[in-house]
């Protein structure tokens, strides 16, 4: 799959750095506006020249969900980057194909140097995947896969591997996850003490939690109308070659809620 190399550094004191972002100060930004892009162009802070990444295939726990394991994802993604401290710069490159929505690249990221000219075109396989940050972060039981349609089968696999070592082995969130056996909601401080569950349906318990419309947040009474009224978007079902809306994959009884399938069984299509 081919991407462009844009190289520059992590600058971790320009953002707030979670598990799955960073701001990047590239070199020459000139080759991000030769991107696709489905909404607004690259948006580089004209004070300190970085812009923010949005790391593909991986999602991790937001930062006000349950420690450690947002923190230790943070953690984990800055020591990668070579930035363990979170201060100062450290040498990296990104592959990227598009911009997001919110002008930020969708990138494979990287520590260090590549050797290849600044603007190339590289073609991503298996192994190269693999030096990667997202790569490692689901390796290490950090993220959950979050895969796009716009990202190919090929890849898609090469990260399921490191998803499904890591659940066998119950690393970090997998020690813990209630993505597919099932969390008990009761209310928004609820969200706060849960055990990790796949991050897309966390968020979208959050802001069911802080609707207005909704009469009773403490209760999951109202969330199946809650997820028809906001019209998720499409997702296909890799095991069953079968495309659905996202709500009607998540199981409500009660207070407990959860998904049908395995996160990496879960590709979300692109709109």
């Amino acid at each position: 799959m081919p991407f462009t190399l844009i190289k520059g550094e992590f600058v971790p004191e320009a953002g707030k750095p979670d598990g799955d972002s960073m701001r990047f100060r590239p070199i020459d930004p000139t080759p991000l506006f030769m991107l696709k892009r489905k909404g607004r162009p690259p948006k580089i802070n004209q004070t300190n020249g970085t812009i923010q990444l949005r790391f593909e295939g991986i999602d991790t726990m937001e930062s006000k969900a349950a420690d450690p394991f947002s923190s230790d994802a943070t953690k984990s993604n800055l020591a990668l980057c070579g930035v363990p401290d979170g201060t100062g710069t450290a040498p990296g490159y990104i592959l990227t194909n598009q911009i997001g929505p919110n002008g930020r690249p969708i990138a494979f990221v990287y520590a260090g140097t590549n050797t290849a000219a600044d603007g190339a075109s590289i073609f991503l396989e298996g192994e190269q995947l693999k030096e990667s940050v997202n790569y490692k972060q689901l390796e290490l039981g950090h993220a959950y896969p979050l895969y796009y349609d716009t990202l190919f089968f090929s890849l898609r696999q090469v990260l399921t591997e490191a998803v499904t070592k890591a659940r066998s082995s119950n690393l970090n969130v997998w020690g813990a996850d209630l993505t597919n056996s099932g969390a008990n909601y009761s209310g928004p401080d609820s969200l706060l003490t849960m055990p990790p569950i796949f991050p897309k349906l966390w968020r979208r318990l959050d802001k069911y939690s802080r609707d207005s419309d909704t009469m009773n947040p403490n209760s999951l009474a109202e969330f199946e109308e809650y997820m028809e009224s906001i019209r998720e978007e499409r997702v296909f079902i890799l095991s069953e070659s079968n495309a659905t809306g996202f709500d009607d994959i998540i199981e409500v009884s009660g207070n407990e809620i959860e998904l049908e399938y395995l996160p990496e069984d879960i590709v979300v299509v692109s709109v």
